[in-house]
């Protein structure tokens, strides 16, 4: 399937799911439906906002899988738009996947288990279906050559682990900055 397909298909998706939000904070406000004139200019600035945010962390990740590229044997790209495009899908998976699916997973664990789940396990459900994610979307995308299974895995707890101290670091930050200003 062609990539710029699958990416109008996310704008749209996109476009429909704020027509919705706008419309639903309106009713849930209780105020009027904003006018058709004005849907026509915020749905596609509301979206720009986003896809901006979305294409400088693609670049991030862009940066992050060159650098991956250039020091390992783990993933190949054949050129600069397949990294990019597949840079943007990983990053709209894992956000969709973090938004929609982790929270319905967590949920079937506990109800099958019957107790709830350890940070640690849930970060484990995270770690494979970011795993999925990455081993699917590169054999999804030509020019984008993963060595094996284990590479995408290997990906995924690098993520995780870059996610891990920049987290810490936050909470280091925030707890400094805490007792800077009760002193």
């Amino acid at each position: 399937m062609n990539p710029y397909v699958l990416l109008s298909g996310l704008l749209l998706f996109l476009f429909c799911a704020l027509n919705l939000v706008i419309n639903y904070i309106a009713r849930r406000n209780r105020e009027t439906k904003p006018a058709w004139k004005t849907e026509i200019w915020a749905i596609p600035i509301l979206s720009l906002l986003i896809l901006g945010q979305i294409t400088g962390f693609a670049f991030l990740y862009m940066t992050f899988f060159q650098s991956l590229e250039n020091t390992s044997t783990l993933i190949r790209f054949s050129a600069a738009g397949d990294l990019f495009t597949f840079s943007v899908f990983i990053l709209l998976s894992f956000l969709l996947f973090e938004t929609f699916i982790h929270p319905l997973t967590v949920a079937a664990a506990r109800t099958l288990l019957k107790r709830p789940l350890s940070f640690f396990s849930k970060q484990l459900i995270t770690i494979v279906a970011d795993w999925l994610l990455i081993y699917f979307f590169a054999s999804l995308i030509p020019g984008v050559y993963l060595q094996d299974f284990l590479s995408a895995l290997t990906i995924s707890v690098v993520f995780h682990i870059i996610e891990w101290l920049l987290t810490g670091f936050a909470i280091l930050y925030k707890k400094s900055r805490n007792k800077d200003i009760h002193m």
